[in-house]
Formats: structure tokens, sequence, C-alpha cells
């Protein structure tokens, strides 16, 4: 077993932060892609 790099929670908070930002972009993208292809489903 190599040493574990992860073990500082300042990185561990940062991988979190920027797979939450990534997933959130996603997302967004998703729902812009969503209401181009179908803009008859807005109010």
């Amino acid at each position: 077993m190599g040493h574990p790099v992860t073990t500082n929670p300042l990185i561990i908070m940062l991988i979190n932060m920027s797979i939450v930002f990534v997933v959130l972009m996603g997302l967004s993208a998703m729902i812009r892609l969503i209401h181009l292809a179908d803009p008859t489903k807005s109010k």
C-alpha cells in the first residue's frame, strides 16, 4: 500500500467542489438543450 495522497481535507474539499461544479454545469447544459429542442414545453 502506498501513501494515501488525499488525506488532506483541503484537497478532498477541492475535489468534491470541482465534481459538484462539473455536474451542475452538465445539468444546466442538458436543461438548455432540452429547452432548445422542445420550446413548446415552456409556459
